[in-house]
């Protein structure tokens, strides 16, 4: 019986979801958030071996659970493009509970990195400019819960930076107004595939092409992130755990993220990013711009994971190239953003970051 690989496993998630998400439900119980493509994990390392990730809200030992709540170890599936018909998927289980995070300078121009948020929300992260293709505007991009109030906002809503939570009101600390977002379906039965807005700044000298920590005139490109990217290594820079590193998890996650007290939502085709070594992001780092090492964008961070059960956190990120597609964006170069001039930068109400 053949092992499945890499690919195979990117196939078999894009055509059999269901049968991934009947297998959770068979065991009973709400606990599993998701899955995704992974290596396995045994004695806590890292082997080469392709995997089903099952992400669960607490783990616990075989020896305190009943058989019926199992995730089998491995599943085999009829499979026609392997000699006998048969394809072995090994499984892993990871303890890992998602929830947007809800989201503390004033700057001015403003990078991305720093916070930002619609003035009906708390906090969240300015992700970076991009180029609206609509109308070759230079535009803000972060989290619909962020710019957008999960939803609820109108366009035309003020943005700004600060975020409320960190002391911005309108009009005074007003940097942007919303331009439009793509709606989060709450419905049972959905697949979503962002949480993202974008915003018009009143005035291109309020807003820097750069990203904190992580440099200037970027992005101007993007990476679409495949199985073949597992492992490698990510950066972001966001508004509470400022510059932090890590690597691919997971790819073609699908997901449930829990928003506010009461709503979730289900997300597919997401990428799940980690640090065993320190936490990637918190509360107030969603719309952060995910970038790879060669300051490629690769995704919008909109949610996480706290650590558990000696699991590391997580983060979860919306493929850019959803991003740009669903909300018809492109990335912007030095020369095509206008009014790139820069006055000297200026601060003001200085908090905690």
């Amino acid at each position: 019986m053949a092992k499945a690989t890499a690919r195979d496993l990117v196939r078999i998630v894009r055509t059999g979801r269901q049968f991934f998400l009947q297998i959770a439900r068979a065991t009973g119980c709400d606990c599993i958030n998701g899955f995704g493509i992974t290596t396995k994990k045994v004695g806590g390392k890292k082997t080469d071996q392709p995997a089903i990730v099952f992400f669960v809200s607490r783990k616990l030992s075989l020896r305190n659970l009943p058989v019926q709540n199992r995730i089998p170890r491995q599943i085999n599936i009829p499979w026609e493009w392997v000699p006998d018909g048969v394809l072995e998927v090994i499984t892993d289980v990871r303890a890992v509970r998602f929830q947007a995070f809800e989201n503390i300078t004033r700057e001015r121009p403003c990078p991305g990195g720093f916070s930002i948020g619609h003035v009906d929300i708390t906090a969240g992260t300015l992700g970076c400019l991009v180029k609206d293709k609509l109308n070759d505007a230079t535009v803000i991009l972060s989290n619909n819960h962020v710019l957008a109030n999960t939803n609820q906002a109108t366009t035309g809503d003020p943005i700004v930076q600060p975020g409320p939570a960190d002391g911005g009101t309108a009009p005074s600390d007003t940097i942007a107004t919303l331009t439009r977002f793509h709606p989060i379906d709450f419905s049972g039965g959905a697949s979503n595939l962002i949480d993202a807005a974008i915003a018009t700044p009143d005035d291109l000298t309020d807003v820097a092409f750069e990203i904190k920590d992580i440099g200037a005139n970027v992005p101007t490109e993007t990476r679409n992130i495949t199985a073949d990217d597992l492992g490698q290594s990510i950066k972001k820079s966001g508004r509470t755990t400022q510059f932090t590193t890590g690597h691919i998890e997971a790819v073609n996650a699908t997901i449930t993220v829990k928003y506010g007290l009461f709503e979730k939502a289900n997300f597919v085709d997401q990428i799940i990013i980690e640090n065993p070594d320190e936490e990637i992001s918190a509360g107030g780092d969603s719309g952060s711009a995910v970038l790879d090492e060669d300051n490629k964008l690769i995704g919008l961070l909109f949610a996480g994971s706290e650590g558990d059960a000696g699991e590391p956190a997580t983060a979860i990120i919306n493929p850019i190239k959803h991003v740009f597609n669903l909300l018809d964006l492109e990335t912007l170069t030095p020369a095509s953003r206008s009014g790139s001039r820069r006055p000297r930068r200026r601060s003001s109400r200085q908090g905690r970051r």
